[in-house]
């Protein structure tokens, strides 16, 4: 069994990096625009925070432009790095200091699991936060089961298991089991968790994607790896049986992207910072800061309020 789930796991890795022919095709978003005003009125403000891994940097300066306008968020949603933002943000930790805690990781430690899971839970602790009912806002993550190839949403139990679990690229990051489940990354499923936080109650939805065109789920690096293991789906009608026709569906249908079109046209507030030359492993604090004002910028041309 541990054999067919691994070589699912990486059937899901294939299939979000190698088919970039179904691709959506994202349009850049100016970073000044002076005709948008934002007004959600008396309702209750959903942040959508999608993932990407180090691009995520870019969601704390957006982070920072909601602190400076004052906007109250009433519930968050995350997927990957997006998972972990949101989660650290709903414990009450600052934009400026999510800034700082990211800037210190380098490249190599943000590879690494158990760097990644020791940096999270400490700052968890140090806010009181075990479970998701200690969290000052609600928070919701999106995992993706392994063996039954579905999106799963998180809304109990530890947070930490949780985001490490949303967080989970298979053969990058440990996965996380959790209740005999076995989890990895929540972008399989749903990059972009709109109707996450719409279900939680948000009237009007403001959402980070930090997706750019053309660019697939994994780090560049690791496409020459993959690209040379394409007749993996041909194996898999050996070794998974039954399973085949699951992974079949999958690579026929794309749910990633079906979904991310979806939840895109659900935003009410679309930020879409422009990282174009920065890719999920462009740690280090110099890439933090520029990706971080990236960010901002972006945010700061759709949210201005009207006085």
């Amino acid at each position: 069994m541990r054999k067919i789930t691994n070589l699912l796991l990486l059937l899901l890795l294939l299939a979000t990096a190698c088919d970039k022919s179904d691709d959506p095709v994202v349009e850049d978003e100016p970073e000044n625009d002076d005709t948008e005003i934002f007004d959600p009125g008396d309702k209750k403000i959903g942040l959508a925070l999608s993932g990407g891994g180090a691009k995520g940097a870019a969601e704390i300066g957006a982070l920072k432009v909601i602190e400076q306008k004052g906007i109250k968020i009433d519930y968050i949603s995350g997927t990957s790095i997006g998972s972990i933002m949101g989660a650290l943000y709903s414990a009450g930790y600052t934009a400026d200091e999510l800034q700082e805690f990211f800037a210190s990781l380098s490249k190599d430690e943000a590879k690494k699991s158990s760097v990644i899971r020791q940096m999270v839970g400490d700052l968890l602790n140090a806010k009181g936060v075990s479970t998701f009912a200690d969290l000052t806002i609600p928070f919701r993550c999106v995992v993706a089961d392994a063996k039954e190839l579905k999106e799963v949403v998180l809304s109990e139990g530890s947070v930490l298991d949780a985001v490490m679990a949303s967080s989970a690229i298979p053969y990058i990051y440990d996965n996380v089991t959790i209740d005999g489940h076995i989890y990895v990354d929540g972008g399989f499923y749903n990059n972009l968790p709109v109707d996450v936080v719409e279900a939680m109650g948000a009237e009007y939805t403001l959402v980070v994607d930090l997706r750019q065109e053309g660019e697939s789920f994994v780090p560049s690096e690791y496409e020459p790896i993959i690209k040379d293991l394409i007749k993996v789906p041909v194996l898999a009608q050996v070794a998974l049986g039954d399973a085949t026709e699951i992974v079949t569906d999958y690579f026929d249908r794309r749910p990633d992207i079906e979904k991310y079109e979806a939840n895109k046209l659900k935003a009410d507030t679309y930020i879409h910072p422009n990282l174009k030359g920065y890719n999920a492993l462009s740690f280090g604090a110099s890439n933090v800061k520029e990706m971080a004002d990236i960010g901002q910028r972006a945010a700061e041309a759709k949210l201005k309020i009207e006085k």
